[in-house]
């Protein structure tokens, strides 16, 4: 082992871009009884490999992106290359470049020979995992797959669908399918469902109107609300609150009384505890909950997926809400893209036969057809996926916005473009200034817009804030606008434009109080449960009638409620804030800054997801301050991250549908 371990620190010479926890991992488990001397460094290679993509999200490696490929190579090696100072030359890292697939199978298949190594790692049909994120996806699957098979209704469930049915909505006899209630009436039917959808296509309208479904199916029904983080959490109440105010006088009251008005997040949920991967909710100690319905589903990762999953009781139904092209879970996995499939970066059934849109097998198009005859008939495929349902036409969000979200959604850069409001031309003179608060979608190119510029538009953005009376019209004014990017460091990430934003404003400030100033956005960085604070929850600091400044919030009923500044958690000022972190929130308006990457590895992190949902955040206006190449270079880069759950939920249902048959 000695030898190995001193062959496998030699190999990180020349590798660029790992980390420690890639040299750990590679040294543990090296082999030398196993392997020879090649197939051992191509074996270290591999798991220095396994362990960079679940860095980075996949959960899992197809060998056949690694077969012939080289890896780990020193971004700057061409530049290198052209110099003939060979000195510089052997201290650049030049990678690994890997065999062929065909031995690099037979490499993973020999190692996996050796019970400590079979006993930590997988190789399944072209793919080599981490057993721990394997047995997730199969556990998942498995789960997922029986929740997914078709259940009829009771008869008397059925009748009493019906009848509240025409309360919900339109039955008037309609040539354009309604995907809101296609959406209800299959998910009914199922006890898994996916509804995805972009801003404004009506998913918390569709939700409310699923609970009303099932709760004239079932009134004893215990339905629970949820939502990866503080935020979106609050956002869900919000949403639910406001559509059912919508439906007051139209759907009676007995209904509307019942639906959950309160969500909660998923980690107080599950019972998530910090420093653990136990929860008080598993297998063994269930939820006590019928229906559980997640919002902002692209947030949930693998392993809180997998938790969620041992936690339902079998019984129990689950709904995701989402929109697949918004940013994945910040930890391993895409669950929602799995999820949802191929076309979640299309626009919705955009490259689909039209004479096969949403088609469903016969039983599913009879069960519809029975609770929506006022709907076209939708076509027969007995092997459709029928628990996706990807909503359409926006209904709120529509205009210039919608246009340019569409052909990022596709990848289209250069009809997102072709879709913005250019700024002034460059040649311009440096005071003209583009107002922050327009409406619409406008761009300005990073290197046009000069530190006074960016000082004016802080100024329009948060100066008003400061000239509010009461601490209501305060927050309200402060999440009329918030500027976003996807960095932390530098002069455009996060820290950079906060110290802008603040050295513009700080004249304004008239009562401090320690760290603490009136008019000063402090955004919460880790949970605290006794506060009742969560992270990503945004508030202000301000004033009581007394004039003590506290730490204000929003509760999910919509209220008020303060803290005092000695018991606020963990924080951070935030006016500007990360895309990431601005993911479940909505604003009037956006500045949307998209600096050029200082590095090939940094621009490998600025893709499509980071431009859609920075943007999508936006309801009235977003200015983006970016270059063309570095927009269109964002749009064209697809955030892909591997792994198996789709195909390991495709094989646990046809094995339910053959052994049912």
């Amino acid at each position: 082992m000695t030898k190995n371990r001193r062959i496998a620190t030699d190999i990180f010479n020349g590798l660029y871009g790992i980390e420690a926890i890639d040299k750990f991992i590679a040294i543990e488990f090296a082999l030398t009884e196993s392997l020879d001397e090649k197939e051992n460094e191509i074996w270290l290679h591999l798991l220095v490999a396994l362990s960079y993509m679940q860095r980075n999200g996949h959960s899992c490696l197809p060998l056949n992106v690694l077969a012939g490929c080289t890896w780990f190579s020193d971004p700057g090696l061409s530049d290198v290359v052209e110099d003939t100072d060979t000195k510089t030359l052997d201290e650049v890292k030049v990678g690994y470049r890997f065999c062929a697939l065909t031995p690099l199978i037979g490499v993973v298949k020999k190692a996996l020979l050796a019970p400590n190594i079979s006993s930590l790692f997988v190789y399944s049909q072209g793919v080599f995992y981490s057993r721990r994120y394997f047995e997730f996806e199969q556990e998942v699957a498995g789960q997922l797959a029986n929740r997914t098979r078709f259940v009829n209704l009771e008869e008397q469930a059925l009748s009493q669908v019906k009848a509240l049915w025409p309360a919900m909505f339109p039955t008037s006899m309609q040539a354009h399918q309604d995907w809101q209630q296609i959406a209800v009436a299959k998910s009914l039917v199922q006890h898994f469902s996916v509804i995805n959808g972009g801003p404004g296509t009506g998913k918390t309208y569709t939700v409310l109107r699923l609970i009303l479904a099932l709760q004239a199916m079932d009134a004893g029904l215990n339905i629970v609300l949820a939502a990866p983080t503080g935020k979106a959490q609050q956002r869900m109440t919000e949403s639910i609150l406001s559509n059912i105010a919508g439906l007051r006088g139209k759907v009676d009251d007995t209904y509307l009384n019942r639906v959950p008005t309160t969500a909660t997040t998923l980690h107080r949920l599950l019972g998530i505890r910090e420093y653990t991967v136990a929860t008080k909710y598993d297998q063994y100690n269930p939820l006590n909950l019928d229906v559980l319905i997640v919002d902002e589903a692209s947030m949930v990762d693998l392993a809180l997926m997998t938790r969620i999953m041992r936690a339902l009781p079998d019984h129990a139904r689950l709904y995701f809400i989402g929109d697949a092209d918004q940013l994945p879970a910040v930890e391993l996995g895409n669950v929602l893209e799995q999820l949802v499939g191929h076309s979640a970066h299309d626009a919705p059934h955009a490259n689909l036969d039209e004479a096969k849109l949403g088609a469903v097998p016969t039983p599913l198009r009879q069960h519809i057809a029975s609770l929506c005859p006022h709907l076209p008939l939708l076509p027969v495929d007995e092997d459709a996926k029928t628990w996706v349902h990807t909503l359409q036409a926006p209904q709120r969000f529509k205009g210039q916005i919608a246009k340019v979200a569409t052909a990022i959604q596709k990848g289209e850069a250069d009809a997102a473009l072709a879709n913005i409001t250019p700024g002034v031309d460059e040649l311009a003179d440096s005071t003209t200034y583009v107002s922050v608060l327009q409406s619409g979608v406008t761009m300005r190119s990073e290197q046009d817009i000069s530190k006074v510029q960016l000082q004016r538009m802080a100024k329009e953005s948060y100066a008003t804030v400061f000239a509010a009376t009461t601490v209501d019209d305060a927050l309200k004014r402060l999440n009329k606008v918030r500027w976003l990017t996807p960095i932390r460091n530098g002069s455009m990430g996060v820290e950079g434009l906060n110290t802008l934003i603040y050295d513009a404003i700080k004249h304004n400030i008239v009562r401090r109080e320690g760290s603490f100033y009136q008019g000063q956005p402090i955004m919460i960085t880790k949970n605290n449960h006794p506060q009742r604070l969560s992270n990503g929850e945004v508030g202000i600091i301000w004033p009581d009638s007394s004039g003590k400044l506290y730490a204000w919030f929003e509760t999910q009923e919509g209220d008020l409620r303060h803290i005092a500044l000695s018991r606020v958690p963990q924080y951070e000022t935030v006016y500007a804030m990360t895309i990431h972190k601005s993911q479940g929130s909505e604003f009037d308006n956006v500045v949307l800054l998209l600096p050029k990457p200082e590095s090939a590895k940094s621009a490998s992190l600025f893709h499509r997801g980071l431009v859609y949902t920075g943007l999508t955040r936006a309801k009235k206006g977003c200015l983006i301050i970016a270059d063309s190449p570095t927009f269109k270079d964002m749009v064209i880069n697809l955030d892909t991250r591997y792994s198996g759950l789709a195909n390991a939920i495709s094989e646990k249902a046809m094995g339910l549908s053959e052994v049912s048959q």
